[in-house]
């Protein structure tokens, strides 16, 4: 009975995603499902609520930060031409339209994730492809396809999460994340070919280019695992796949040279990578406390960045908006944004903190040796409804752990591929697909001053073109890691 309760929020999420209601009433009612069940049916001692309002507020706060600024500097980007140079310089340097959507994919997209995380590098990979001449839905999904560094991204808050809640080393479970990663990539890969081939003159030559991109990508966290460590895997292994790229076109001569206009539009992307890192491995031998995480978040060198953006473009005459303006056109935008993902990671922390994580996960536990097939599953599900695979380690990763035990299964295995599928789940998380569809639909016709053709798609239109793309993918790479998860037992 008490399963089935703490099941709510979750099939109250899912019957609302599948009725394609809107993604903030979606959250609204998942999170007013879940506050009831732990009210009836888990109450909790109001000292262990504060202890986790303690534990989860300045994440989500960081959270609501990250996706403002991230909207923020989307904006200005496209407002001040940024984007338009940068993917300009692209367009010039590749042979062709496919190069550069094959480096936006698994090389700009996995990037931006890697160094922000919560879904920023859709933000990066929407205004490129719709400059590359792609579709709205396509700009979309395309840049959800490219969620595969989730595990790595923010610098892998969410596997350090894991790996403490189940008893494992950090660097264990970033290289078993790793490595079960290759099916998520490899099934990325496929689904961008089949949204990709219809416009392609050599299909064949699509599918080997992005499953070459996917597996250096792939390759490259795995070895920046072994060799650096989990934390910065993503953004080495995304910054060898644009290194490869830059290469190529440079040997096929058509590696153009930047240019200070490309350069000023690359700097607060650079600003916020080396600025990021720097910070934290400055901040590294400093206890943990607000101070060190304000100085560290990615939501705060996003500000930053924001402000390099919009005050380096004045150099060169790039939009006349001021800042304010922008801020609050930004806002506009965020409000939706900013109810379904801090309704889907408020419900996380709820669930974590009053036991139905738990309760859920131990009654699924009791399947027996199936479980290994379903438990990635269900954390499939957390990172669908959070949005976070920190959200879904916190609410499941010491279940899925006891479960193995439990079983005399391997802890790291259930625990690194239950990372991974959370991680992939949060492509086809509501906030995502709404965050995605939020960039494609940017006023850039009232940038210009000119008057739209027709009118751009309604966002339950796009999410009902991309949400069974996505669910198709995720069922079978899920299932397959199960399977693999099962085997390895």
């Amino acid at each position: 009975m008490l399963a089935l309760v703490a099941a709510a929020p979750i099939v109250v999420a899912m019957a609302l995603f599948f009725a394609k209601t809107r993604a903030t009433t979606m959250a609204t009612w998942s999170l007013v499902t879940g506050v009831l069940a732990a009210i009836f049916f888990f109450p909790t001692p109001l000292g262990d609520l504060l202890d986790a309002g303690a534990m989860f507020g300045p994440t989500i706060l960081e959270v609501l930060l990250i996706l403002f600024a991230g909207v923020l500097l989307s904006r200005i980007t496209t407002e001040t031409g940024a984007m338009d140079r940068i993917s300009g310089w692209l367009r010039q340097s590749s042979s062709n339209q496919q190069a550069g959507t094959v480096l936006v994919i698994f090389g700009l997209v996995p990037f931006a994730e890697s160094v922000t995380g919560f879904g920023i590098g859709v933000t990066v990979g929407v205004p490129l492809l719709l400059q590359l001449g792609h579709s709205i839905k396509h700009s979309a999904i395309l840049s959800l396809l490219g969620l595969v560094a989730v595990p790595w991204g923010a610098l892998g808050p969410g596997t350090l999460v894991a790996a403490d809640l189940a008893g494992l080393t950090l660097f264990d479970v970033g290289v078993r994340s790793a490595l079960m990663t290759l099916p998520v990539v490899l099934g990325a890969g496929i689904a961008s070919w089949l949204v990709l081939r219809a416009g392609s003159p050599r299909p064949g030559r699509l599918l080997a280019h992005l499953l070459g991109a996917a597996v250096l990508l792939n390759a490259g966290i795995l070895a920046a695992n072994l060799l650096m460590g989990t934390p910065p895997a993503g953004i080495a292994g995304s910054l060898l796949v644009l290194a490869v790229h830059l290469l190529a076109f440079r040997a096929g001569g058509t590696l153009v040279p930047a240019g200070r206009a490309v350069w000023v539009a690359l700097l607060p992307y650079g600003v916020l990578t080396v600025g990021l890192l720097v910070a934290r491995a400055l901040t590294s031998p400093m206890e943990p406390s607000l101070l060190k995480r304000a100085l560290t978040s990615g939501g705060v060198w996003l500000v930053v960045a924001c402000l390099v953006a919009q005050y380096a473009s004045a150099s060169l005459g790039g939009g006349n908006r001021k800042l304010r303006t922008r801020a609050h056109l930004a806002y506009r935008s965020w409000i939706p944004i900013g109810v379904t993902t801090g309704g889907f990671t408020i419900l996380g922390a709820l669930l974590a903190a009053t036991g139905m994580g738990r309760e859920l996960g131990a009654a699924l536990a009791g399947i027996g040796t199936g479980y290994l097939v379903l438990g990635p599953v269900i954390n499939g599900l957390a990172g669908f409804i959070s949005g976070s695979n920190t959200a879904a380690n916190s609410m499941l990763a010491a279940t899925q752990a006891q479960a193995a035990t439990a079983m005399g299964s391997s802890v790291l295995q259930i625990v690194a591929v239950s990372n991974v599928t959370a991680s992939m789940a949060t492509m086809l998380a509501p906030s995502r697909i709404l965050l995605a569809y939020e960039l494609a639909i940017l006023p850039v016709a009232s940038i210009s001053g000119s008057v739209p053709d027709q009118a751009p798609p309604s966002e339950h239109e796009v999410t009902a073109w991309i949400a069974p793309r996505l669910g198709i993918l995720l069922a079978i790479v899920g299932t397959l890691l199960g399977l693999v998860t099962w085997a390895i037992h």
